[in-house]
């Protein structure tokens, strides 16, 4: 190998000068020089619960994250905490309404203390859980 430091075993100098003038050299330069769309991927935001405290002793945090980003990783902005030994609830309901109103959706166990804590009506969040599939006594007579 050494014999061959600082040359160019392919000619790939001598190769890009022979088609300085084909189409494909102008497209590479194109490449080159226009200027690049950022690529828009769409990023949700999510209220979630991230976990804080000891083993077998939890508190939470209420945090506005990125919805691809792992549960303790770094929010955008923490909102409040919940205890839920002691039943303890802190919320900043200012920016919760703010992240709200920008499109963020609540995880369904934060969805339920906003409700609780009447940030959230009922009308404003509904739980995608089952349906209740029971047809009503009337209905089920005339069948």
């Amino acid at each position: 190998m050494a014999h061959l430091q600082g040359q160019c075993c392919c000619n790939s100098l001598s190769s890009r000068h022979s088609l300085a003038g084909t189409p494909l050299t102008a497209l590479r330069q194109f490449r080159l020089t226009a200027p690049r769309q950022p690529l828009m991927v769409e990023a949700r935001v999510h209220i979630r619960f991230q976990r804080r405290g000891r083993k077998r002793i939890p508190s939470f945090r209420l945090v506005a994250m990125n919805s691809r980003d792992r549960r303790d990783g770094r929010p955008l902005e923490e909102l409040g905490w919940y205890n839920p030994l002691s039943k303890e609830t802190n919320l900043n309901a200012p920016a919760i309404k703010k992240w709200l109103q920008q499109g963020a959706q609540p995880s369904q166990t934060v969805g339920d203390l906003l409700r609780k804590a009447m940030i959230l009506g009922e009308a404003d969040f509904k739980r995608a859980g089952k349906q209740n599939k029971l047809k009503p006594v009337s209905e089920r007579d005339s069948s």
